[in-house]
């Protein structure tokens, strides 16, 4: 059986996994596509992020209620089986050894406000996201997440009433925050108002993901490291976001800008020393960039 979240925050720091999302896509698979097609090769992937030391692995979920499938690949009839392999694949990774998140974002199908359940003009809108939302964490709890995560919200509106969807299943939440070197949400709240407010709405964690490196993202944690008193979670990119990556591709910033395991594992220490409770990576991070923070915070690192 996994481990408690919960308990293991207890007892020390812990250490999540990186940058599904573009691991994926640099071994050549879409997203999220690659639950569906390529379940096997989604599962590898969590199985490196594992073996490198991952103490708890993230589900890759992402874009996965029944309208983004929809929208996406004309799978709107198959939300229950995406996200069921999708649970499954993290959980036989690890042996069923390791907690897994069942991962929630943002509505948004398209790049416009319109292509968004949720559109903050609209009152009537929230309600319409609530229900997109509870159809997918219905089948993420049933199919035996441990805890939920929504992630990479970029208004605190939005998430709020995520957080209210998850916590209405009793899981542990972690809420994650999508900001990072620009301090502050769209709709204008800091990271400390982040942290407060969704602490008060019954978050479990709380903490910033994916919008900087390490050396963004970090200052922005201790921002809600020094308002609420619940653990905090921070995972940041593994490239560095700087001006003169605008309209590069992913590929090319991997190599002209990345972070490299080294680095991530100072930070790892960094946080460590700094009162942070979760520490993982992102996009652009993988099994090495895990496998340095391992070593470095003294954490079992895997051979299968």
């Amino acid at each position: 059986m996994p481990g408690n979240l919960m308990d293991m925050l207890n007892e020390g720091i812990v250490l999540g996994d990186g940058g599904m999302f573009l691991e994926a896509n640099w071994r050549g698979y879409d997203v999220p596509g690659i639950i569906g097609s390529h379940p096997d090769a989604l599962q590898q992937i969590h199985r490196d992020f594992y073996n490198s030391g991952s103490e708890v692995l993230q589900a890759l979920t992402w874009f996965t209620s029944g309208a983004q499938l929809e929208e996406k690949y004309g799978w709107g009839g198959r939300v229950d089986e995406i996200n069921r392999t999708g649970i499954r694949a993290a959980k036989e990774a690890s042996g069923w050894e390791a907690p897994v998140g069942g991962c929630l974002v943002t509505t948004m199908k398209g790049s416009r406000l319109g292509d968004r359940a949720y559109n903050p003009e609209d009152p009537s809108s929230g309600a319409r996201a609530q229900a997109e939302w509870e159809e997918q964490i219905a089948i993420l709890v049933d199919a035996g997440a441990d805890f939920l995560i929504p992630e990479t919200f970029s208004r605190l509106d939005e998430m709020r009433l995520c957080v209210e969807s998850c916590k209405k299943t009793g899981l542990p939440t972690m809420a994650l925050m999508g900001i990072g070197s620009k301090k502050q949400t769209r709709d204008g709240a800091n990271a400390a108002e982040c942290a407060r407010t969704l602490v008060d709405d019954g978050a479990d964690i709380v903490g910033t993901v994916c919008i900087g490196d390490p050396d963004q993202m970090l200052p922005t944690a201790l921002e809600m490291r020094e308002a609420v008193d619940v653990p905090i979670a921070c995972q940041p990119k593994g490239f560095r976001q700087v001006a003169d990556t605008e309209g590069v591709s992913y590929a090319v910033r991997r190599h002209r800008n990345g972070v490299t395991p080294d680095e991530m594992a100072a930070f790892a220490l960094n946080a460590r020393a700094e009162g942070i409770n979760f520490v993982g990576c992102c996009c652009g991070a993988g099994p090495s960039h895990v496998r340095a923070m391992a070593e470095a915070l003294g954490k079992p690192v895997r051979t299968g």
